[in-house]
């Protein structure tokens, strides 16, 4: 007669196989979902839907990996304040991550310390114009002055703010020289400058970078597309930053002088501008232009700090012989005469004798 009860090892057998089952069809599931995402991912970025959201995007006309492939040694890092900086030892930067020579945070007594804010305008070298200010004054007045370089390419007068509040007040400078506006102006890449979220977590940094979630928060409402509609930093937040700079620096007794962006822009606007979309179009990128240059005067002219009005000085000279083929950047002519003006002013607040050869 037939045993009632069922066998041990068939059952455990019958469980087993159940097991191996449920496995295979959670596994084949989750293959067939992540083969579907990756599917729908990689067709949204052919068609170019959504945008990279990540902070490297957020610059000038290329992401800082993209810049670094094209310089002798990458030179930018990503920064938590500043959005990026440069690799300090690297090109000719010192161990701050300046261009420029060594110098240390504590200044000696009796030198006279100059700091230059600005973009790739003052960056930019061999002979950028704090070079050849140093120059001039280390050979004329010997050990009483001190120049240094804190110009950043890419940089707006949002991330001059930042980096004035977090390291140059720290130096103890008695001049900070400002030259911004380039930047400020092109258009924003997704967010401006003051909303950039430069220390998120590495999870919501990658999330953003779905093309999937960003295509299903805009259609939820929850995202804004990839529209360039407004600057890096808007007229107004320009105004505001240039005279928070000026209030930080007076509070400490810091002399701050302004510097208008020269161009030449009315000998043609650069079709890169247009095509990499710095600016909507060529037609409004001088008035633009001009208009950010207004509020530097007006900044000027409100605090009582100091204007070097070098907008107005080349419009009316020869402008060929300014400019670099961008009609942006100086050429060594260029950045002469902006030196010159720096020396003008030196000897006008007693800071230099009068006899001096320029």
């Amino acid at each position: 007669m037939p045993s009632s009860v069922s066998d041990p090892s068939t059952s455990s057998s019958q469980g087993s196989r159940q097991r191996v089952t449920l496995s295979r069809k959670i596994l084949f599931s989750s293959l067939t979902i992540i083969l579907l995402f990756g599917s729908v991912e990689i067709l949204l970025r052919l068609a170019g839907i959504g945008s990279s959201q990540n902070v490297e995007e957020m610059e000038f006309t290329f992401p800082i990996d993209e810049y670094n492939k094209h310089t002798q040694q990458p030179l930018l890092v990503r920064d938590e304040t500043l959005f990026w900086r440069p690799r300090s030892g690297v090109m000719d930067h010192n161990s701050h991550g300046f261009y420029g020579p060594e110098f240390e945070i504590e200044k000696k007594p009796g030198v006279f310390r100059i700091v230059c804010l600005g973009d790739s305008c003052t960056h930019f070298g061999p002979a950028s114009y704090p070079d050849m200010l140093r120059v001039y004054l280390d050979e004329n007045v010997p050990g009483q002055f001190e120049v240094i370089n804190a110009g950043v390419i890419g940089y707006t007068s949002f991330q001059g703010k930042r980096l004035l509040e977090t390291e140059v007040l720290k130096w103890a400078p008695d001049l900070v020289t400002v030259y911004y506006g380039w930047n400020d102006h092109w258009l924003a890449r997704g967010k401006q400058d003051k909303d950039q979220d430069a220390t998120s977590s590495a999870l919501m940094t990658t999330l953003r970078e779905v093309r999937l979630i960003q295509l299903i928060a805009m259609a939820t409402g929850r995202f804004e597309a990839h529209r360039r509609t407004s600057m890096r930093v808007e007229p107004e937040d320009y105004r505001d930053n240039l005279r928070h700079i000026n209030e930080l620096c007076k509070t400490r007794n810091i002399d701050v002088w302004f510097f208008t962006a020269p161009h030449a822009l009315d000998h043609g606007v650069p079709p890169y501008l247009v095509s990499t979309g710095e600016v909507k179009d060529a037609e409004s990128t001088l008035p633009l232009h001009q208009k950010y240059n207004q509020i530097v005067r007006d900044v000027s002219e409100q605090s009582g700090a100091r204007l070097i009005d070098l907008a107005k000085q080349m419009d009316e000279m020869n402008k060929a012989e300014l400019f670099l083929d961008d009609h942006i950047h100086l050429s060594p002519t260029g950045r002469l005469h902006a030196t010159a003006e720096v020396i003008k002013a030196l000897v006008s607040v007693g800071a230099l004798p009068n006899d001096l050869e320029q």
